[in-house]
């Protein structure tokens, strides 16, 4: 399975959901190595990563990623995902990545797949995700973590986001100074 594969290759950072749907398909909640730190020889193990997808949505088949939702804190941190992902991805994967530093929200076109990218400033990727989808609480009442995910997919078909389609090149030139306002305990 395609998400195990992940796992041992140490791309699964964190986990939160990570199981079988009852549809058949594979949920993952969790954060998602991108480009992995350097390999740290004194302490024999990698330093932290250098880039990830925080708090990815994932839903894949044994061997395809249907959907793809997380975070990225740089809008640069697209091309490395481009780069190791792109033959993992189902023709119909139209990822979705709220990304920190970027003004306006853009749909960029890449190796023959459409990225929506869309600034985010606080909150979580999982609210925004509902947002984004009109789906309400109540629309997943009753189901398991994993099957709210496929729920999420299956909405997410719909989504026709209203956003200028720009390049890859556009889009990294797009970058601006801003961070995502930190939340949680202090």
């Amino acid at each position: 399975m395609l998400l195990d594969t992940y796992k041992a290759q140490d791309l699964i950072w964190l986990t939160t959901v990570n199981a079988k749907t009852s549809s058949g398909t594979y949920a993952f909640r969790g954060d998602l190595v991108v480009k992995e730190g350097e390999m740290n020889e004194a302490a024999g193990k990698r330093n932290p990563p250098i880039a990830m997808i925080k708090e990815a949505v994932i839903l894949a088949t044994d061997d395809k990623l249907l959907m793809v939702v997380g975070n990225f804190a740089d809008v640069n941190e697209l091309p490395e995902y481009i780069a190791h992902f792109t033959t993992d991805m189902a023709a119909t994967c139209k990822p979705v990545f709220y990304v920190d530093n970027i003004k306006e929200g853009m749909v960029v076109g890449a190796e023959g797949f459409t990225y929506t990218l869309i600034p985010i400033t606080s909150g979580m990727v999982w609210n925004e995700l509902l947002d984004l989808c009109y789906l309400e609480k109540s629309d997943l009442k009753g189901q398991s973590t994993e099957d709210k995910v496929v729920t999420a997919y299956e909405a997410l078909k719909d989504f026709k986001p209203k956003f200028t389609t720009v390049s890859l090149d556009e889009a990294l030139a797009a970058r601006t100074d801003s961070k995502r306002e930190a939340w949680g305990a202090v």
